[in-house]
C-alpha cells in the first residue's frame, strides 16, 4: 500500500516520521532536559520499517506487473507482424493469381487500382545536392549526441551548454 494511503487506525510514513521528529525533539519545559520516550522510539521506528518494507514490495510488484505486460505486448507486436506478413504475402499470391482481373463471390471481392510511387536510384541525394535541387530534398534538424558528448564530460572537457548531473534512482531487489 503507498505510503500515502491509510486505513483507520494505521499511521501514513509521513504520519510516522513527524511522530518520530517529535519525539526525538521532546524537552521537558522545566529544565530543558529531552524526553526520549524510548518504548515509544523504538516501536515508531518499527512501524517505519515494516511500511517501508510494504512499500517497497509493493514497487516490486508493479514492476514485475508492468515487466510482465511489456513482455505481452512484445509477444502482441511479434503475432502481429507475423499476421500482417502472412495476409501481404497472400495478397501477393491474389495478385499473381489473377492478373489483375477482378474476382468476386458472396463472400469476397477483389479488385485492382493502379497507383504510382516514386523509386530513386542511390545517387539521387548527391544528384539533388551537386545540381542546386535542394526542394527535392528534406533536411531534418540536427540533434545532440548525448553518448558522445558524456564521453567528453567525463574526460574532463568543458562544453558550453553541457553538463554533468549526479540523479540517484532507488533500486529495489
Amino acid at each position: 500500500m503507498p505510503s500515502n494511503v491509510s486505513t483507520e487506525g494505521e499511521m501514513t510514513l509521513y504520519e510516522i516520521d513527524k511522530s518520530i521528529e517529535q519525539l526525538v525533539n521532546a524537552v521537558n519545559p522545566e529544565t530543558g532536559e529531552l524526553l526520549v520516550d524510548n518504548d515509544a522510539l523504538d516501536a515508531l521506528m518499527l512501524e517505519r520499517e515494516s511500511k517501508i518494507e510494504n512499500i517497497a514490495c509493493y514497487v516490486k510488484n508493479l514492476a514485475a506487473d508492468a515487466k510482465a505486460l511489456k513482455d505481452e505486448e512484445t509477444a502482441l507486436a511479434e503475432r502481429r507482424k507475423a499476421t500482417e506478413k502472412k495476409a501481404e504475402r497472400l495478397r501477393d499470391y491474389l495478385d499473381y493469381a489473377l492478373q489483375g482481373q477482378k474476382f468476386q463471390t458472396a463472400k469476397c471481392a477483389v479488385s485492382f487500382r493502379k497507383s504510382q510511387a516514386v523509386e530513386l536510384a542511390d545517387d539521387f541525394i548527391d544528384w539533388a545536392e551537386k545540381t542546386g535541387n535542394n526542394t527535392l530534398l528534406r533536411f531534418t534538424a540536427p540533434a545532440a549526441n548525448k553518448v558522445a558528448i558524456k564521453a567528453l564530460l567525463v574526460q574532463g572537457a568543458e562544453i558550453p551548454g553541457a553538463k554533468l548531473v549526479e540523479n540517484t534512482s532507488v533500486i529495489i531487489k
